[in-house]
């Protein structure tokens, strides 16, 4: 394993571990407890990256909390590559309706692909 991947996935062990001891793993955006630790991601309250501060609002503890992976991403602005809604989104964990209708859509496209190919 890479050193850097390694010291990432320590460092979120250990964060995880001092949100449970603490009480704070609980989701921002829905208010369950998040129980998985591959689910556990770092929320801005705040959106930081068209702010007129972006490094302050980045960094202040402040408008740091703890949301489960699919609800952070749902609550995202402005995705940098597919936004939602895309299958690429739904695929993140967004199920927001114009998700799930580009995943309906991608799975009709690839059934006619299939059964027009035979394969």
């Amino acid at each position: 394993m890479d050193p850097g991947t390694a010291a990432h996935r320590l460092r979120k062990a250990i964060l995880f571990s001092f949100a449970k001891r603490l009480d704070l793993n609980w989701c921002y955006q829905c208010g369950c407890e998040i129980e998985d630790i591959h689910r556990f991601t770092i929320e801005h309250k705040v959106p930081w990256l068209n702010s007129e501060d972006p490094v302050d609002l980045f960094f202040n503890m402040d408008n740091i909390a703890f949301s489960h992976d699919s609800c952070n991403y749902r609550a995202s602005r402005g995705r940098i590559g597919k936004p939602c809604p895309s299958v690429t989104a739904y695929r993140k964990g967004c199920r927001c309706e114009g998700c799930l209708n580009a995943k309906r859509q991608y799975r009709e496209n690839k059934k006619k692909y299939k059964d027009s190919n035979n394969i």
